[in-house]
């Protein structure tokens, strides 16, 4: 991504758009050095919302760019549509595949964890609407921030804990997602800027 970067001070975190109008808010309230993923996802949202990209994340009436901030010249390009297109869709078939394998229709899934700091700060209700997390209701969506920390210093602390994870451990099931017949179908459908549909 041409101005992207991780969430340190100066990293637009998040953008919205009315108008003619683009506002954003930094990391650290300070000038923008770049974008980071929570702004992308905003950014993808927002352009979704006011109709300036398509589902395939074209821009209208010939348009190559935006430009998110325009005192640094910072502006997303095709090309950084196309590159986000490709990363959303990962994590699109990852969801879709493993949901569909085991038969879990939305209704069923009690609660969707979002872990690690790009999680902890991105806005559900957009990461929702481009398809970049399952189309489950928001109420059943909770951020736990640093979850890995907190497990392994659980870990440390409690051997009752430790060996219940240790037994959990053993029934997990890895999914080759590359070998399902229709991956490749999904993978495009993933592509698309929209709610996932299961």
């Amino acid at each position: 991504i041409t101005y992207g970067m991780p969430g340190y001070d100066g990293a637009v975190e998040s953008v919205s758009i009315d108008g003619d109008e683009v506002t954003v808010k930094t990391i650290g309230d300070q000038s923008a050095q770049g974008i980071c993923g929570s702004g992308l996802v905003d950014l993808l949202a927002e352009l979704r919302r006011t109709r300036q990209i398509s589902e395939l994340g074209v821009f209208g009436d010939g348009v190559t760019e935006f430009v998110f901030e325009p005192e640094r010249g910072m502006s997303l390009s095709r090309a950084d549509v196309s590159a986000l297109a490709q990363a959303k869709s990962a994590n699109y078939a990852g969801q879709y595949i493993v949901l569909r394998r085991y038969g879990v229709p939305i209704e069923r899934v009690s609660n969707l964890y979002l872990a690690g700091g790009f999680a902890n700060y991105v806005d559900v209700d957009n990461a929702l609407g481009i398809g970049f997390i399952a189309n489950i209701p928001g109420e059943r969506i909770v951020k736990v921030g640093n979850a890995a920390l907190e497990g392994a210093t659980i870990m440390l602390l409690s051997g009752a804990l430790r060996r219940t994870v240790e037994n959990l451990v053993r029934r997990i099931e890895h999914v080759e997602l590359e070998t399902t017949p229709d991956f490749f179908e999904i993978f495009v459908e993933g592509c698309m800027f929209k709610p996932m549909a299961l």
